[in-house]
């Protein structure tokens, strides 16, 4: 009875090997299948915001950007972030993390220092970015 016994402990073993190694590997299959099917991938990127201008208030020092309403025909721009770029205009921009869901953006510049580059990027549900043309701020 004592060989039995070890038999079916051996097979109990084995089976709940096969158990845990099934149910570790199902789930991370079908996670990448339900990925794959649950995204589409995005192929358009929004239109570029256009009609940027900028005003300044001398007294707060505060320079406020704005730029044309989104189309209505958009359906691809969710939000907007501000980029600043340099020390000239050819120069990288950093995209701010700040979300702008209106039609301006401020920031602060004093008087008399070197002129500020300004992009405005749309952005897509997927976070694609699509920059507008470099704003030139000179106070």
């Amino acid at each position: 009875m004592g060989s039995g016994v070890r038999t079916l402990r051996i097979g109990a073993v084995s089976a709940g090997l096969a158990l845990t190694l099934g149910a570790t590997a199902a789930p991370a299959t079908a996670h990448a299948q339900r990925s794959t099917a649950t995204t589409p991938a995005q192929t358009t990127a929004a239109p570029a915001p256009t009609g940027l201008a900028y005003t300044y208030d001398a007294a707060g020092q505060t320079v406020t950007v704005t730029w044309n309403l989104q189309d209505p025909a958009d359906t691809l721009t969710r939000n907007y972030r501000p980029g600043l770029c340099g020390p000239t205009p050819q120069d990288p921009c950093f995209v701010a993390p700040q979300v702008i869901l209106g039609t301006s953006y401020s920031f602060k510049k004093a008087p008399g220092t070197a002129p500020a580059y300004v992009k405005i990027y749309a952005e897509t549900a997927t976070h694609t970015l699509t920059g507008s043309e470099t704003l030139t701020v000179t106070v």
